[in-house]
């Protein structure tokens, strides 16, 4: 099974497919409109995940002290990296 076809690759065999990234940023390219957007996706998708991540170290706050202000410090820069779409 070829996995770099299928979507899922990253799941499927733990590589990522460089062509298949490099095919949609090029898309983006050609719709400029779209890289604010996308862009924020991206930012708003990974502080979600790491939001999600915080909460699980917040099961053991004392012991994740410094596991809990890295995320914290890494959301607050994603935060400032949201551009306003006019």
């Amino acid at each position: 099974m070829n996995c770099h076809k299928n979507h899922d690759c990253l799941d499927t065999c733990g590589v990522l497919n460089l062509e298949e990234l490099e095919k949609k940023a090029n898309r983006t390219i050609e719709f400029p409109q779209l890289a604010p957007l996308t862009g924020n996706a991206i930012a708003l998708f990974t502080m979600f995940v790491l939001q999600e991540i915080v909460e699980q170290q917040a099961a053991n706050p004392i012991a994740n002290f410094a596991n809990i202000i890295q995320l914290s410090n890494s959301i607050a820069s994603l935060n400032s990296s949201i551009k306003t779409i006019q």
